[in-house]
C-alpha cells in the first residue's frame, strides 16, 4: 500500500485487512551473538492488506528505517544439498533458456554470489550488487564473478544480456520502481528472471512462518504478472518451483505483448478465511509443544532461517520455551542466538552430546533430507515437519 493507500503494484484503491501481528523480529536473519543481543534485537508490526484487484499482500507497517542489510544478515541456503540441487537445475535451464554463453548477467542482491557463479561457470561474466558483501573478483568455471558491496542502481543494467534477481523483490517499499528503471535501461533484446516467496502458498497451504516483517510485498502469481506487465515487459512464463513456495518468472524486454494475460486472483474468500486458519494453526502448533513438554520429550527444531525464526516467536514464551536448541548446517550461524526468543543455534554435530527426542524441520522440503543425517549420525528420535 502506498501512502495514499493504493497497490504498489497496479494502483487499485479497494484494499482489504488480511492480518496483524505485533512486535516480531525486524530482522530475522540478522544474526545475535548473545542471548542479551537477541533480547533487545528490534521489532516491527506486521499490518497485512490485500489488493481486491490484482491479490497482492502488502504490510502497510513497514518502515524501512528499521532494516539494515550489513555484513551480519546471513541468509545462505547452499550449506543445503537438497537446495544446491534445486539452485543447479534452475541455472542450468537459465542458460539453456537464453542462450548464456559468453555473456554478460548482472545480479540484484547476490548474496555471496553462489548462484550467479553458477550461471558464469559456462563462460559468462557476472557482477553481482549486494551492500551486505565485501567487493571482489573470483573465478566461475569458464566465466567470472565481480562481487559489488553496494546496492545495484538501474544503469548497472545497460550492458546486461540477462538480469536475475532472486528474494528480493518482496523486501522492496516500492518494487515497480526498480522494475521500470530496469524496462528502461536495458538492451532491447535482453531478458530477466525473478524470484519470490508464493504467497498463494502462504495464503492456501498456510505456509505461515514465512511472514516476516522484513518482507514487505507477499506476490502471488496475478500479481507477480502483474508488476511485470505493469512496467512494460512480455512475461514468458510464471511458475510455482522448490515444492510449491516460490515463484519463478522470466521475461524479456520488447515492445510484444505477453503472450497470456495475468493468472486469475485468489478467490476472495482464501483472503477472508486467512486470520482465523493463521490463528488455528498456531494454536494447534502451542497444544502440539504442550503435549510433548507434558511427556518430558526434548524437542528440537531443525532450521535457524526465517521460518523457526518465525514460528518460535508465533509460538510465544509459553510454547517456544519449551525448546531450547535450533539446530543448522550453517555453521555461520552457530553459536548465535534467535532474535527476541534467545534459543542457541548449534551445529548437527552438537546432537551426539545431547540428542533430542523429537525434531520439528521447519522446511518441509527438507524432511527426507535432515532425517537421513539424523540417522547417519545413528540418533534415534521422531522427526515431523512444521
Amino acid at each position: 500500500m502506498t501512502a495514499d493507500g493504493t497497490c504498489v503494484i497496479c494502483g487499485g484503491r479497494c484494499l482489504g485487512p488480511l492480518l496483524s501481528l505485533d512486535n516480531v523480529p525486524a530482522l530475522c536473519n540478522r544474526l545475535c551473538a548473545s542471548e542479551a543481543e537477541a533480547a533487545g534485537a528490534p521489532r516491527g508490526d506486521i499490518i497485512l492488506n490485500y489488493c481486491i484487484d490484482c491479490g497482492h499482500i502488502v504490510n502497510s507497517a513497514f518502515d524501512e528505517a528499521r532494516i539494515n542489510y550489513d555484513g551480519l544478515y546471513e541468509n545462505t541456503l547452499t550449506f543445503s544439498p537438497h537446495y544446491r540441487h534445486y539452485a543447479q537445475l534452475m541455472a542450468d535451464r537459465v542458460i539453456h533458456r537464453c542462450g548464456l554463453i559468453g555473456r554478460n548477467i548482472v545480479e540484484i542482491g547476490c548474496g555471496r554470489g553462489d548462484f550467479l557463479h553458477l550461471l558464469c561457470e559456462p563462460g559468462n561474466h557476472g557482477e553481482g550488487y549486494d551492500p551486505s558483501q565485501s567487493t571482489g573478483r573470483s573465478a566461475a568455471g569458464l566465466g567470472s564473478v565481480e562481487i559489488i558491496g553496494r546496492n545495484f542502481a538501474a544503469e548497472d543494467a545497460r550492458d546486461a544480456d540477462l538480469v536475475c534477481c532472486r528474494h528480493v523483490l518482496e523486501h522492496l517499499p516500492r518494487p515497480m520502481d526498480l522494475l521500470e528503471q530496469l524496462r528502461q535501461s536495458m538492451k532491447a533484446d535482453a531478458a530477466v528472471c525473478f524470484e519470490v516467496p508464493n504467497g498463494l502458498f502462504t495464503l492456501d497451504r498456510l505456509g505461515i512462518w514465512d511472514m516476516l516483517y522484513e518482507h514487505v510485498s507477499y506476490f502471488v502469481p496475478s500479481s507477480f504478472v502483474r508488476a511485470f506487465v505493469g512496467a512494460g515487459f512480455t512475461v514468458c512464463c510464471v511458475e510455482s518451483t522448490f515444492d510449491d513456495q516460490y515463484l519463478w518468472l522470466e521475461a524479456r524486454i520488447d515492445d510484444q505483448h505477453s503472450p497470456d494475460g495475468p493468472p486469475a486472483r485468489p478467490s476472495h474468500a482464501l483472503y477472508k478465511s486467512f486470520a482465523e486458519r493463521f490463528t488455528e494453526t498456531v494454536a494447534q502448533w502451542r497444544q502440539r509443544i504442550e503435549g510433548w513438554k507434558s511427556e518430558r520429550r526434548k524437542i528440537m527444531i531443525w532450521g535457524a532461517g526465517s521460518k523457526g525464526i518465525m514460528f518460535l516467536n508465533l509460538l510465544g514464551e509459553a510454547a517456544g520455551a519449551g525448546i531450547d536448541r535450533v539446530i543448522d548446517i550453517n555453521p555461520r550461524k552457530h553459536g548465535h542466538f534467535i532474535p527476541l526468543m534467545g534459543q542457541e543455534i548449534i551445529g548437527p554435530e552438537r546432537l551426539l552430546q545431547n540428542s533430542p527426542d523429537l525434531v520439528i524441520v521447519m522446511n518441509p522440503g527438507y524432511v527426507d533430507e535432515v532425517r537421513a543425517m539424523i540417522n547417519g549420525m545413528g540418533i534415534r528420535c521422531e522427526v515431523v515437519s512444521a
